[in-house]
């Protein structure tokens, strides 16, 4: 599987969990939906543009920033899991 196929696999795995939260229709939610949004819009973008999927040990970050719809993402190489 080459690495556009793994971002495309990750959101499709996002698009299946928005679906979820939207059917849960709890009160609160709609944070969560936004932020699972907004990674689902980054990973099409990796795929589309042909950005590496992270190595395993790597913690790949998605974040919001102020001022309107802007996003950063970051790969913070330091994080080791156990």
């Amino acid at each position: 599987m080459d690495d556009n196929q793994k971002w495309l696999l990750a959101a499709a795995g996002l698009e299946e969990d928005i679906r979820y939260l939207k059917a849960a229709s709890l009160t609160g939610l709609e944070k969560d939906i936004q932020q699972l949004r907004m990674a689902l819009a980054v990973y099409k973008k990796n795929a589309a543009t042909g950005v590496a999927w992270p190595s395993p040990d790597d913690l790949y970050c998605i974040q919001a920033l102020p001022y309107g719809a802007r996003v950063a993402t970051a790969t913070r190489r330091d994080f080791k899991t156990a």
